[in-house]
């Protein structure tokens, strides 16, 4: 699925490379990214991607997924400066050469927590020593590391659910002890709740689904009565935050991500059912639902040091929705249209 073809999309990049602070840090540079298929990945991607495109910069890009037909179906050909790998960040050759390392693999949905909450961890924990070997072998090399708001937040580690927030703070902590003990160049950043137009097939966050019945022009349900209080970013302030962190960040800080924006999970429905005038009906959640949920009641994430930097969120929880919801129609409209040319 090709967003850059997609003009509001390129809109979308284009403001998150400007607002990204110093984003020329990233020139002549060979950037190691993982999990490059995910939301937060294949934004940090495209970025890349037009970068070289549009502003002849100098990026070499390795863009590593569980798929490579995947990253073909998002990305399109393998290019000079655009590289495939296919494999588990659990079992990441530690000889790969890279200057700089975006890891952002890792599960990060309910229904993976539920069914493969072992990889879950494992990704976040093992995954992250592979990472941190590869910069400790890289001289100079720089990671960023993709945790999670859930780690700020106490939650009961005898709970599988808790399999994500627990692994990403151990994640963080090995960062840490690699700075202490190797002098490894790494920064970490806490997104808190992010949407955006590019999320995954496979994603079955509350946000993802609100939007989808938006763009089917369905009622939304909800299968609670939404009242957690969530911190909201749409992903190309994300991204713009993640990258300003990236390139001028200090070595061992810990950045939250967010917008300037808090609503309710409920509030955050009826702004995505208002726009095609649906309905936000309520049923009750099955055993597996109930299971999937986030048992933390407000996560509200302080962009202040992230601020510090120079960067500012561009886009309101609105903006971005409807942002997404554009995006997501006007794919949807072309696919309906090359299938219907094939017949």
């Amino acid at each position: 699925m090709r967003y850059l073809e997609n003009e509001l999309y390129c809109k979308d990049i284009i403001n998150a490379i400007e607002h990204t602070k110093y984003f020329e840090y990233f020139n002549g540079k060979r950037i190691l990214i993982l999990g490059a298929a995910g939301l937060i990945g294949s934004f940090i991607t495209d970025c890349f991607i037009y970068a070289c495109n549009a502003k002849n910069m100098d990026i070499h890009m390795t863009a590593l997924g569980r798929s490579i037909e995947r990253l073909n179906s998002r990305f399109g050909n393998e290019t000079d400066r655009l590289k495939f790998m296919q494999g588990d960040v659990t079992k990441l050759d530690i000889n790969i050469e890279a200057d700089v390392i975006i890891h952002a693999a890792s599960y990060a949905y309910p229904r993976a927590f539920r069914e493969k909450p072992v990889e879950t961890m494992l990704a976040n924990m093992l995954g992250t020593h592979r990472v941190m070997e590869i910069a400790r072998k890289n001289y100079g090399c720089r990671v960023l590391y993709v945790s999670t708001g859930e780690v700020q937040e106490e939650v009961n580690h005898l709970s599988t659910r808790a399999c994500y927030p627990v692994s990403k703070k151990a994640g963080e902590t090995l960062c840490l002890a690699y700075l202490q003990e190797y002098k490894t160049d790494v920064v970490i950043a806490r997104p808190c709740h992010t949407f955006g137009a590019n999320i995954t097939s496979y994603d079955n966050r509350a946000t993802a689904q609100f939007i989808e019945s938006v763009v089917q022009d369905k009622d939304i349900i909800m299968k609670s009565a939404g009242q957690q209080m969530r911190s909201f970013v749409y992903v190309a302030d994300c991204v713009s935050g993640l990258l300003t962190i990236l390139a001028s960040g200090e070595a061992g800080q810990v950045y939250e991500v967010s917008s300037d924006e808090t609503c309710s999970v409920r509030q955050f429905a009826e702004k995505c059912a208002s726009l095609v005038q649906k309905q936000v009906i309520y049923e009750q959640a099955n055993e597996t639902e109930r299971a999937e949920a986030s048992p933390i009641k407000q996560q509200i994430l302080d962009n202040y040091k992230l601020k510090l930097l120079g960067w500012s969120p561009q886009f309101s929880i609105d903006m971005g929705i409807v942002n997404s919801v554009e995006i997501q129609r006007n794919l949807l409209y072309k696919r309906r249209c090359v299938m219907e040319n094939l017949k």
